[in-house]
């Protein structure tokens, strides 16, 4: 790597690990935090209740008594002996940290998944680098153009949010995209055994962690067919047909792991109702697809406006694109199972989080265009880059700006202190209920324990009545605080009024 790759990618990092010091710290709160409580849940129910109790599948029920059959996170149909699972996603993001995490002997917590969500950017980052090093092979300065996108993607304010306080598969799946990015790249014009066997570990891990793997799998088929079609070499449409079928078996195998816990009838029912609420197909949904669409363009523009105002800046200023042999291959790897993923599961773009896939090739095409303006413009150049890199790391800080969290809304530390009060009120044998208070991931892990929205204390007598227990705690807000309110069947009232 040469010299000036290798600083543009260090002092990169550098800066998205120090501007983010300020928030690595701070309780789970806002902008899709959520994502981490939730796998955090995960994470602490496998440490009480054993990872391979739940044959490793994302449990979200807490094992104290008063927490079995309480719907905490999603439906009925991931139910399994009053334990529920969330199946949505693959499982392999799940199981990457809390691996490490066992093996450091690092409890579950937001700061170590923070720092590993970092990590895993950093290494993205570099894998990408990688990847459009070998690719830009007949271009001048191709590992400062590669190093160039890399650091876009280290410092744009939607990578540096994402990678950073929000961790889930959608995050964790950007590196075995690089990854395999980069194994393809390596492959060379003859590929050998070792290549072969790198290129296909990366599909299975990606194939294991995010649903885009399918998308990306279906991408490479096409672009190894074009170059058998271009080279008569048959091993490419071999190599083509080989992770194809070692995506499906991936998948399938995932499936088969949350089938082992909640039963296939079970299952299909749940992801396909799951499609209705995020897919391009009609049915039950959170959002239309006007909305999904429009919402989409506003997520685009909030995680990387710097950079997409740069590019347009660069594409106008930079001159005609020569012929280039490369960008049919760079466009189909970067930008295909992006386009593919985000409108197949249109409406799951009302996450922000999910116009992080468009990131490597919005990274490519800007440095490119990048390239082609500093013919014309020379080291001019170097200044809307870090311009745009600056705008970058000072809109993240502005939107997630440091402080007690008032200054956009709510306190940070609100449902880390709801969650703490509620696990020292409530007793392991009780119903947690909640009253106008929603009932968050992050204030579910805080407390350690499940707890299911009502609407007020009949309901709450139901639900308890429901579940076959005998007592509840009933948490109301009033005035900012939360009043504790007790259950009992065999009084047939409530008692023990304490405001907290």
């Amino acid at each position: 790597m040469p010299r000036s790759a290798a600083f543009i990618l260090l002092a990169a990092f550098t800066l998205s690990v120090l501007v983010r010091l300020p928030q690595l710290g701070r309780p789970l709160s806002k902008n899709h935090e959520f994502c981490t409580a939730l796998v955090l849940v995960v994470h602490s129910v496998w440490e009480e209740d054993g990872f391979l109790k739940h044959h490793g599948c994302p449990a979200v029920t807490y094992p104290n008594p008063g927490d079995r059959g309480v719907i905490g996170l999603h439906y009925d149909l991931t139910e399994q002996d009053g334990i529920y699972y969330y199946v949505s996603h693959l499982p392999f993001a799940y199981w990457a940290p809390y691996g490490g995490f066992k093996v450091l002997g690092v409890t579950a917590a937001e700061v170590p998944l923070r720092i590993f969500n970092v990590l895993l950017h950093g290494l993205t980052a570099l894998l990408f680098f990688g990847f459009l090093k070998s690719m830009l092979d007949d271009l001048p300065q191709r590992a400062n153009i590669a190093a160039c996108a890399a650091a876009f993607y280290l410092l744009m304010p939607g990578p540096l949010w994402f990678h950073g306080n929000v961790y889930m598969s959608d995050m964790a799946v950007q590196l075995p995209w690089a990854w395999a990015l980069y194994a393809y790249a390596r492959l060379g014009t003859i590929p050998n055994r070792g290549a072969i066997v790198h290129f296909l570990l990366a599909i299975a891990v990606l194939a294991a962690t995010e649903w885009i793997g399918v998308f990306v799998a279906c991408t490479l088929l096409v672009v190894l067919i074009r170059r058998w079609r271009s080279t008569g070499d048959r091993r490419w449409l071999g190599l083509g047909i080989a992770q194809c079928a070692l995506t499906a078996i991936v998948v399938l195998a995932c499936l088969g792991l949350y089938a082992s816990r909640i039963g296939w009838n079970d299952l299909l029912a749940y992801l396909f109702h799951r499609y209705e609420e995020r897919g391009v197909l009609p049915g039950e949904a959170s959002a239309t697809l006007l909305q999904g669409f429009w919402q989409l363009g506003i997520n685009l523009l909030r995680s990387w406006w710097p950079l997409i105002a740069l590019g347009i800046g660069a594409t106008v200023l930079g001159g005609r694109i020569r012929s280039w042999p490369a960008v049919p291959d760079l466009v189909l790897l970067t930008l295909a199972p992006a386009l593919l993923h985000l409108l197949v599961f249109v409406r799951y773009g009302i996450h922000e989080f999910a116009v992080l896939k468009l990131g490597l090739f919005l990274c490519t095409g800007v440095s490119v265009a990048l390239w082609r303006m500093e013919t014309r413009w020379g080291r001019w150049t170097h200044l809307p880059i870090a311009g745009a890199l600056s705008l970058g790391m000072a809109w993240y800080t502005w939107v997630n700006r440091p402080g007690d969290g008032t200054a956009t809304g709510e306190a940070y530390a609100t449902a880390q202190q709801r969650g703490l009060m509620i696990a020292t009120e409530a007793g392991p044998d009780e119903v947690i209920l909640l009253q106008g208070i929603q009932a968050d991931p992050q204030i579910q892990f805080y407390a350690r324990r499940n707890m299911r929205m009502v609407a007020d204390s009949a309901e709450a007598i139901a639900v308890v009545k429901e579940l076959g227990t005998l007592r509840g705690v009933l948490f109301e807000e009033h005035d900012g605080a939360l009043q504790a309110r007790r259950l009992s069947l065999a009084q047939r009232g409530t008692s023990d009024q304490s405001p907290k």
